[in-house]
C-alpha cells in the first residue's frame, strides 16, 4: 500500500507560501539574520524570526485572536496544505498528527504567567494559561479550526517531532483507522530561557557572522540557529487519492525512528543509532541525495559524515536546508519532507549555502543548486533527548 502526499503548506521566516519556499530553496535564499543583544551578556546570535507584522493577516480572523502565535502559524500551514490538496475534510475520518518541541511555552503570555505565579499574584495569571502550557491544545485548536473531529495526536520528541508525526500517520492510514491524515509541526521556541540555556551549553553561535556561525558542514561553526516555523502535509492512501483525481506530489515510502538510549545529560558521540535508522530506511538503496539534519553543531555534523562514509562511501550527495532556515525545533522534519517533495516534483537538489566545507572535504556536499531529475530522497533528523528519525521518499509513479 502506497502512502502519498496530495497537499502541503508552510509558514516560516521570509516564507508565506509553498511558492515562496520553492523559490528560496532553488535560489539558496538565507532567511536567517544576526540578531543583536539576544545573548545572556548582550552578545549577538543568529536566528530565523517571524515578525509580528507577518501574522497580521492571520490575526484578522476572529477565531484565532486568543490563540498563541505557535497555533496561528500551524493554522496557516494547514490551511494552505488543505487548499493545495483540494480535500474536503467533511464526512471523512480525519487524523490530525502534529509535532511540537516547546509548544507555546516560549511565548510572552506563558512567561508572564509563570512570573506572576512565582510572585503569588494568582489573579494576574492568564485565564488561558493552562492552554498555553498544554501542548495538545495546539493540535486541538487546529483541528477545531478546520472542522476535523477524528483522531488528534500531538507528538513531542524534540526536533524529530513532526517527522515522527508522519511515521504515526502512515501507521494509522495503513491500518484503516483514518481516511486521510493532516500532518505537520509548529514551534516558536525563541525566548530568553532557550537562548540562555543553549548559550550555556555552547550550542548556539554568539558573536559570529552568517559566514561563521550556524553553518552546516563547516568546522568552526559554533552551534545552530534557532528558528520558528510551521509546516503541514496531507497524506492519503494511493487508491483514495487516485479515485478523487488528486494532484499527487510524491510518495512517503517509510519513516524509521529510534533513540540513542543514553543518559539525557550526555551526548551520543558514536552516532550508531542514527546510522542504524538510516540503514534500515534505505534498505541498501542509493537515493539521489540525502536531505540532512546537519545544523552547525560539529558533533552532529560528524555523525552525518560517518553515515555518508559507511553507508554510501561518500558517493551520495548531501545537503542541509538548515543553512537557509535554521532549526525550528519540532518543525524541521516536516520542512525537510516538503523540501524533498518539491525536489522530486521540480527536479533539483537544494544547496547547503554559506558553507566552505572545511573539515568535510571528503563528503559530496551540494553547495550550489543542481537541476536534474530526482527520483528518491532520504531524510535524516535528530532530536534533543536522543531521538533519531529517518525517512525515504520517492517520485510518484502510479501503481
Amino acid at each position: 500500500m502506497k502512502i502519498v502526499c496530495t497537499g502541503y503548506g508552510i509558514f516560516a521566516p521570509n516564507t508565506r507560501s509553498i511558492d515562496q519556499y520553492l523559490f528560496n530553496l532553488k535560489n539558496g535564499v538565507c532567511t536567517l539574520k544576526v540578531v543583536e543583544g539576544m545573548g545572556p551578556k548582550g552578545e549577538s546570535t543568529i536566528a530565523g524570526l517571524i515578525q509580528d507584522e507577518d501574522l497580521e493577516q492571520i490575526e484578522a480572523d476572529d477565531k484565532l485572536k486568543r490563540l498563541p502565535k505557535v497555533t496561528k502559524m500551524g493554522v496557516a500551514a494547514v490551511k494552505e496544505a488543505i487548499a493545495s490538496s483540494g480535500l474536503d475534510v467533511r464526512h471523512k475520518k480525519v487524523g490530525l498528527f502534529f509535532g511540537s518541541s516547546l509548544g507555546a511555552t516560549g511565548e510572552k503570555l506563558y512567561q508572564d504567567s509563570i512570573h506572576y505565579a512565582n510572585q503569588e499574584l494568582y489573579r494576574k495569571v492568564s485565564l488561558i494559561f493552562s492552554h498555553y502550557a498544554n501542548y495538545h491544545s495546539i493540535t486541538a485548536a487546529i483541528g477545531h479550526y478546520i472542522g476535523a473531529r477524528g483522531v488528534e495526536k500531538t507528538i513531542t520528541t524534540g526536533c524529530t517531532s513532526s517527522l515522527e508525526a508522519v511515521e504515526d500517520a502512515i501507521l494509522y492510514l495503513k491500518s484503516g483507522k483514518v481516511d486521510v491524515a493532516i500532518v505537520g509541526g509548529t514551534d516558536s521556541p525563541i525566548c530568553n530561557a532557550t537562548t540562555y540555556a543553549f548559550a550555556k551549553t555552547k550550542t548556539i553561535p554568539l558573536n559570529q557572522t552568517l559566514e561563521e556561525g550556524a553553518v552546516p558542514f563547516q568546522k568552526g561553526s559554533k552551534g545552530f540557529a534557532m528558528s520558528e516555523a510551521a509546516g503541514a502535509i496531507v497524506l492519503e492512501r494511493e487508491e483514495d487519492a487516485v479515485q478523487r483525481k488528486a494532484d499527487i506530489k510524491g510518495e512517503i515510502v517509510d519513516v524509521v525512528s529510534n533513540n540513542d538510549g543514553i543518559n539525557i545529560f550526555s551526548l551520543d558521540e558514536s552516532g550508531d543509532q542514527m546510522l542504524n535508522a538510516l540503514k534500515e530506511v534505505t534498505m541498501g538503496r542509493m537515493p539521489d541525495y540525502i536531505n540532512s539534519q546537519a545544523l552547525g553543531i560539529e558533533l552532529n555534523d560528524q555523525i552525518e559524515q560517518r553515515c555518508s562514509k559507511q553507508l554510501f562511501n561518500h558517493e551520495v550527495p548531501y545537503t542541509s536546508i538548515k543553512s537557509m532556515y535554521g532549526n525550528p525545533f519540532g518543525v524541521i522534519g516536516i520542512l525537510q519532507v516538503i523540501s524533498s517533495l518539491l525536489s522530486l516534483q521540480y527536479g533539483f537538489i537544494p544547496p547547503t549555502i554559506r558553507t566552505t566545507r572545511r573539515g568535510y572535504e571528503e563528503m559530496n556536499i551540494i553547495t550550489e543548486t543542481i537541476y536534474r531529475e530526482v527520483h528518491e530522497v532520504a531524510i535524516t533528523n535528530h532530536g534533543f533527548g536522543g531521538n533519531n528519525a529517518c525517512a525515504y521518499m520517492k517520485k510518484y509513479i502510479k501503481s
